[in-house]
């Protein structure tokens, strides 16, 4: 078994395309499809099957594919080790951060760390806190942001900086938009678009309705902000965002409003494992932030 095999395994099994695998790659597409035969033979095992042109895993190649990320990953980090150890300031900090979490909360953080450490770099990985979380227990990650924070367990440490507030907007043009302030109680009747619901911040706002009486309507879901705010915008209903993702980004055919309830607010913060060290540079990068956030 090479590492190059496993990378172009890997490839694959991310677009699950052999063509398009190769392309990313820069290789022969009968390069990739030999070293995918030669694994599988070694292994013994059929890693994918062809669907049409698509490859899709097996239940045994999924499994492995896990099993692979987690070593490649250590891998990387043993090398990151080696270059690190004697000069640190020259690593790649790999920070996992949720869809939801506002784009404003980085930018001064990673600012200030720069002026500092100007010469490490980044590798964002996107995803729900569920998937995140994930990327924690398998090894793909050490350190992400995670809202709402979860509690401490056996497998990462937890560390909160902020409580941050939900609000409620509404098309323009909506009776609601002459208010500064509204209840949830008030929003019964309302056709909602939220978030997909294995996203925390769905939770939230359902569970937050249900102690209220009752089950919102979701006429909408998506992962993706700027889709949320122009389908309020279009009139297709009313949405509960996280206020910094609506700081200075609410849209001139929308309008925002603040909560009367409490419960509405989730906490922001960042988990790091605890069956792994850090990389050097991660670890500097990860003082730094509770620093920041203890002094802010």
């Amino acid at each position: 078994m090479e590492l190059r095999q496993l990378k172009y395994f890997m490839e694959v099994a991310r677009v699950e395309h052999m063509t398009q695998a190769s392309v990313n790659l820069h290789v022969a597409q009968s390069a990739v499809s030999r070293q995918i035969m030669k694994l599988e033979e070694e292994l013994e095992v059929s890693l994918f099957e062809r669907v049409g042109r698509n490859m899709r895993l097996t239940s045994i190649g999924a499994s492995f594919l896990e099993q692979v990320k987690r070593a490649t990953h250590e891998l990387q980090k043993a090398e990151a080790l080696v270059t690190e150890y004697s000069n640190p300031d020259i690593g790649t900090v790999q920070l996992g951060l949720p869809n939801s979490l506002a784009p404003r909360v980085l930018p001064s953080v990673i600012s200030a760390f720069r002026e500092k450490y100007p010469q490490i770099t980044y590798e964002f990985r996107e995803g729900s806190n569920a998937e995140l979380t994930a990327m924690v227990r398998s090894g793909e990650l050490d350190l992400t942001f995670l809202s709402p924070l979860q509690a401490e367990n056996e497998i990462f440490s937890a560390t909160r900086f902020f409580d941050e507030e939900l609000k409620l907007i509404v098309p323009a043009s909506h009776p609601l938009a002459a208010r500064n302030s509204v209840s949830l109680k008030e929003l019964t009747q309302e056709k909602f678009i939220l978030y997909p619901e294995d996203f925390n911040l769905y939770q939230i706002v359902t569970t937050a309705a249900q102690k209220k009486g009752f089950v919102p309507e979701v006429a909408f879901s998506s992962q993706d902000f700027y889709t949320i705010q122009g389908l309020v915008g279009a009139g297709l209903g009313i949405s509960i965002l996280p206020a910094m993702i609506l700081d200075g980004a609410v849209f001139k055919n929308t309008k925002s409003l603040s909560f009367t309830d409490s419960e509405l607010h989730r906490s922001v913060g960042i988990i790091k494992t605890k069956k792994r060290k850090l990389a050097p540079s991660e670890a500097l990068f990860y003082q730094f932030i509770l620093d920041f956030f203890s002094q802010n």
